[in-house]
């Protein structure tokens, strides 16, 4: 090829205030000298993160249905041997007319010569994304993280064969795939990463509170209720405790009143911060200047079988030296080593299902937090170990680099 391979990105929402991983990848595969279009479906009113700053200025937006450009480019595209089978499948799982706005993705695809379409998570955008490519005759690459395989979409294994190259985050994931019927050749493992930053977490002050940090959407699978009743466990026992929750989601109201009710009982022996979604940079101070303990993530798997793949901002914590308390979710451990970096605890037999080990147990939880304040050594020797854990991981640049190359591969030469 005499130009640089040009990768564009299809993302669901724009501005995004979690899944800033996307965008990082996008900006690594630009940095391999790669040219990159981002396109989204939607704006959203959300926080921004001024290291996108670029990428919210020059993205563009796939126009509604109704539009001008959607109908002209559906008129234009009518004649497509490929629309007819195109159409009967998005009309059996979706809105009829929504797939103007894919026929218009093909059509600026393939105005920008686009060679290649990434799209993170197999459900919504890879639907368009996969319509848009065979009509543009462009690959898409998939990456698979949780959700999208744990709740699927119902045309999941549609949208999967007809993508030309998958990625998922652990070996577990991986697995499941293949035995969907994937081919191995076609699905690569490709971990998120984080950038480590230079200085390392300000260590906890010699004297004050049990200071520990949360940061992940307000839902159920992020499990900040089991965290919040460990917290009120060790009010109980007097000990002082200040968690600060970062984000936002369905489950902010019944979370805030569990935490009012946790602090009324408790004697003022503890405090719940809830800061709301926030900006990447404010939640990288926090990680290097908030003097934190610990950094904890009570995953579980919710009642609709919903669950992480490898929560991002358990890595970008490790990387700060902040020690990780976490759930033994499967596929964590490929990243997470108990033990060197945080501790991983088993999920408890009963929970909200008789028989299934489903999530942590509060009491568990609060011990291990209990340890982290009083054992100094202990604490100091995790910290350590989550900065080494983190060097040792895969850097961005290199992830990017491989996927670049894979992508490369996609293209017919």
């Amino acid at each position: 090829m005499s130009r640089p391979l040009r990768v564009g990105y299809l993302s669901r929402y724009l501005p995004s205030p979690s899944e800033t991983f996307v965008l990082d990848e996008a900006m690594a595969v630009r940095g391999t000298g790669a040219e990159v279009v981002m396109i989204a479906l939607d704006r959203a009113n959300v926080v921004g993160h001024a290291r996108f700053a670029e990428i919210y200025r020059t993205v563009k937006l796939v126009p509604r249905p109704s539009s001008v450009a959607a109908v002209y480019a559906s008129f234009v595209l009518e004649g497509s041997s490929l629309v007819p089978m195109l159409r009967a499948h998005w009309n059996g799982v979706t809105r009829p007319r929504d797939l103007r706005r894919a026929l218009w993705l093909a059509r600026y695809l393939r105005s920008r010569s686009v060679d290649v379409l990434r799209v993170h998570h197999a459900a919504e955008a890879a639907r368009y994304a996969v319509v848009a490519g065979l009509l543009a005759g462009i690959p898409v690459s998939i990456a698979v993280h949780a959700r999208d395989l744990f709740v699927p979409a119902d045309d999941l294994p549609w949208i999967l064969s007809q993508s030309a190259h998958v990625t998922t985050v652990t070996p577990f994931h991986r697995e499941r795939l293949l035995r969907s019927g994937l081919p191995s050749e076609r699905v690569a493992l490709m971990p998120c990463t984080v950038q480590v930053p230079l200085e390392r977490a300000s260590p906890p002050a010699a004297r004050g509170p049990l200071r520990i940090l949360t940061v992940g959407r307000l839902v159920e699978k992020k499990g900040h209720d089991l965290l919040i009743g460990a917290c009120a466990l060790l009010a109980q026992h007097s000990l002082s405790v200040h968690l600060v929750i970062v984000g936002d989601g369905a489950e902010g109201l019944a979370l805030r009143r569990q935490a009012a009710a946790a602090m009324a009982a408790s004697n003022d022996h503890l405090q719940v911060e809830f800061r709301g979604a926030e900006p990447v940079e404010v939640i990288e101070d926090l990680l290097l200047r908030g003097r934190f303990h610990a950094f904890a993530l009570a995953c579980r798997v919710a009642l609709d079988g919903d669950r992480d793949g490898l929560p991002v901002s358990l890595l970008e914590a490790q990387a700060a030296g902040v020690p990780t308390v976490t759930s033994d979710l499967p596929g964590f451990e490929s990243m997470l080593v108990d033990g060197r970096g945080g501790v991983i605890l088993p999920l408890s037999a009963g929970g909200r299902r008789a028989g299934d080990a489903r999530e942590l147990h509060p009491a568990d939880l609060a011990q291990v937090l209990r340890e982290l304040y009083e054992d100094d050594g202990w604490r100091d020797e995790l910290a350590d170990g989550a900065r080494a854990v983190a060097q040792q991981r895969q850097s961005p640049a290199d992830s990017a680099a491989r996927l670049v190359q894979m992508l490369a591969g996609l293209i017919e030469p």
